[in-house]
């Protein structure tokens, strides 16, 4: 996935993750936008059932995005290289 496709809000999932939901850049909100995860019933369905921001946008560079959020006081810093991101393809 390209920089461009990560803001124009295209859906993505990541390598890594072991369950049927994805995740998209949403500009609203703080500064720099949030990152959502959308709930599907399975990795194939087209439907997003739920969609949750779960983590807000503290930088966007040319290779890759720096994601933060709060736990239980302490920051959680998270960063992820745009071509780790696959493109979810809808029908």
């Amino acid at each position: 996935m390209t920089k461009q496709e990560f803001l124009d809000g295209k859906s993505f999932s990541l390598p890594y993750t072991f369950n049927n939901n994805t995740y998209k850049y949403n500009p609203g909100g703080v500064e720099f936008g949030a990152l959502e995860q959308e709930y599907r019933m399975s990795s194939d369905e087209q439907r997003v059932i739920l969609s949750d921001s779960i983590m807000n946008v503290e930088k966007i560079g040319s290779k890759m995005v720096t994601l933060y959020t709060f736990l239980f006081g302490d920051k959680i810093v998270k960063k992820i290289r745009y071509e780790d991101m696959v493109e979810f393809i809808s029908a």
